[in-house]
């Protein structure tokens, strides 16, 4: 039996699926791994089958209308803004997931990719699972969905949920039922969430219960299984190892450096970023490692205490670091607490304030959403992070993390699912 496994946007939808997709295969599975063009690479450089779905993910996020919607720090205009581009490519985006799922036997969607995977799916008849790396969309009593926490009882807290889901359905109707249409498939009267869920597909959340315990009043198809990360056999057997002597040279120079970067994750205002390193740079004496990622920063600074890279493997550079200061995705927040360094979130988008309340409230680090980072906001962070109590919780829950054995969970969930 051949596994297809969907996903679309940046590498942190993407790299939780290598690890998934390389475990699955030492289990002797069969894997297709579709993702959008720029991966082919680096997906292909793990060994695996790659599929591509049309377009390129970076080049979205760079454009000029894409950079201006960024600057706006606006989630809905964010999400409208992907719609659009995603419906302007949408004839060959569609084909090349028909021709994708075309090759495989069972399907793993995310958020991203649901609305066509699940068409095609009902139309072939083929199972669908569904796995996420974003706090919980599940109706629960037990807490409200993050951006509506200001209150905390069951009645409310369902709505929340309820809420959501109506307004995902509005930007996704038209599309969904326009392309069922040409599926020869009904159109759906009710919400999409709602529709796949009355079907039990297995729903999995691949974080750690530390952080978001699974409430008691779920279904069964309905699972938190851990962080899921690409195993460390697999690193040292490809090209994410560090490879530049200089790095190596300058992380073991002198007093652990901190890690800023914001990976693929779209950065519009990065002129804040860049003051806040300045004035990092002028007024300690911190070594700085910078990650660049996908988005273009104006006038980085030289300095001895500053190293700047475009991508690196998280896994070999974060034991030489002390504290991480990033976007708040998923994927970075499991590794850097795996490896026992506190957190600075500068959230920006979608789901990462509601990392950042989550690593507050259990004093893991500190939550700066962008529209509040000033110059020296960064520094007087740094300060803070420091007390003895932010490093003693991040040891304790690193251990938890380690235990918890996301990835082994979240196979034998999907084994049992699909009865491979």
């Amino acid at each position: 039996m051949k596994i297809g496994i969907f996903t679309y946007g940046t590498r942190g939808d993407v790299q939780p699926y290598i690890g998934l997709a390389l475990a699955l295969e030492t289990k002797g599975h069969e894997v297709l791994l579709a993702a959008p063009e720029n991966f082919e690479k680096y997906i292909l450089g793990f060994g695996l089958n790659f599929h591509a779905l049309y377009g390129y993910a970076e080049e979205m996020m760079n454009l000029p209308e894409g950079q201006k919607v960024l600057k706006t720090e606006n989630s809905i205009q964010l999400m409208k803004y992907f719609f659009k581009v995603l419906n302007e490519i949408k004839i060959p985006l569609r084909q090349s997931y028909i021709d994708g799922i075309n090759q495989v036997d069972c399907i793993i969607a995310n958020s991203a990719t649901m609305s066509i995977v699940s068409a095609i799916a009902e139309k072939q008849n083929k199972k669908m699972a569904l796995t996420y790396f974003m706090p919980p969309l599940v109706e629960t009593k037990e807490f409200p969905l993050a951006d509506f926490d200001f209150l905390n009882f069951p009645w409310y807290n369902k709505m929340t949920y309820r809420f959501a889901h109506f307004f995902y359905w509005k930007f996704v109707k038209s599309e969904t039922n326009e392309f069922r249409k040409e599926l020869g498939l009904k159109e759906l009267k009710q919400n999409l969430i709602t529709t796949i869920d009355s079907k039990k597909t297995l729903d999995l959340y691949c974080l750690s219960p530390s952080l978001i315990p699974q409430p008691k009043d779920w279904n069964t198809h309905h699972k938190i299984t851990g962080f899921i990360n690409i195993p460390n056999e697999f690193r040292q057997k490809n090209h994410l190892e560090i490879q530049s002597n200089d790095l190596k040279a300058w992380l073991t120079q002198d007093e652990k450096p901190i890690y800023i970067g914001f990976g693929s994750n779209g950065v519009g205002n990065t002129e804040k970023i860049i003051e806040a390193i300045q004035m990092l740079l002028k007024h300690t004496n911190e070594r700085i490692l910078f990650c660049t990622g996908w988005s273009i920063y104006p006038e980085i600074p030289e300095h001895d205490n500053l190293y700047i890279v475009k991508e690196i493997n998280h896994e070999e550079i974060f034991p030489f670091c002390k504290v991480g200061v990033f976007h708040g995705g998923a994927g970075t927040l499991g590794t850097l607490l795996r490896h026992k360094i506190p957190v600075i979130i500068i959230s920006f988008y979608t789901d990462q304030p509601t990392w950042g309340k989550i690593i507050e409230k259990k004093n893991l680090g500190i939550h700066i959403p962008i529209k509040k980072l000033k110059k020296n906001t960064l520094i007087e962070s740094l300060k803070i992070i420091k007390k003895p109590m932010y490093q003693e919780n991040v040891n304790k829950i690193s251990i938890q993390i380690q235990n918890e054995k996301g990835l082994e969970k979240t196979i034998q969930s999907l084994e049992e699912y699909f009865g491979i």
